[in-house]
Formats: structure tokens, C-alpha cells, sequence
């Protein structure tokens, strides 16, 4: 199992990926090293409460979400099995957001 600072370096790189940010760039939007950035993506690095809200404000995102971790605690076939209930379930508008961020994701 993945340690915390391997899974919070993990949700970064979610995020950044998401917004379609490069390291450099949060490097920049956060004030902190492109190295650090990667170090702290790969897990090598235990950033402090300060990095910490530093990068929740160049991502723009509450330094709580920062550290829900659960995404990153479930096996594949979980995450699998918990996306197409949601898509089963889900209603006409949020099947299509659903749809859009799908492509969005795999184009």
C-alpha cells in the first residue's frame, strides 16, 4: 500500500493533470521549485502545511480536497465498479457531462 506522501503526491498530479497544467507551470503559479514539484508528485518529498497551501492556491483548490485520498486507496477493479454505477444511475445532463469529460480526458 501506498504511504500518505505517495498518495498526496499522487492527488497533485491528478489535479495538475486534470487542469491541464504543466510542472513548470505550477512551479511558477505556486512560487516553488520545478524540482520540488516532481519530487513531491513521485512521493520523495513530505511538503510542509506552507507548500501545502501554496499549491492549493495555484491550483485553486481548497487545501481540504487536497487530502482526500480515498481515489487513490481503491484497487482497479473498485474504481471500475463505482464508475458504472454512477454512469448507470445518472440522469440525461449528467450522463452527458460524464460523456464530455470523458473525451476530454481520452482525446
Amino acid at each position: 500500500m501506498d504511504s500518505v506522501q505517495d498518495l498526496f503526491g499522487k492527488k497533485i498530479k491528478s489535479i495538475r493533470r486534470a487542469r491541464d497544467i504543466t510542472q513548470e507551470k505550477l512551479a511558477d503559479l505556486s512560487g516553488l521549485s520545478l524540482q520540488y514539484i516532481g519530487e513531491i508528485e513521485r512521493g520523495r518529498r513530505n511538503p510542509s502545511l506552507t507548500s501545502i497551501e501554496q499549491l492549493s492556491k495555484a491550483l485553486d483548490i481548497p487545501m481540504a480536497e487536497l487530502f482526500s485520498l480515498e481515489e487513490f486507496r481503491l484497487a482497479p477493479e473498485e474504481l471500475r465498479a463505482i464508475l458504472i454505477r454512477q454512469i448507470e444511475t445518472a440522469d440525461e445532463d449528467r450522463l452527458r457531462t460524464f460523456f464530455s469529460m470523458a473525451q476530454t480526458l481520452f482525446r
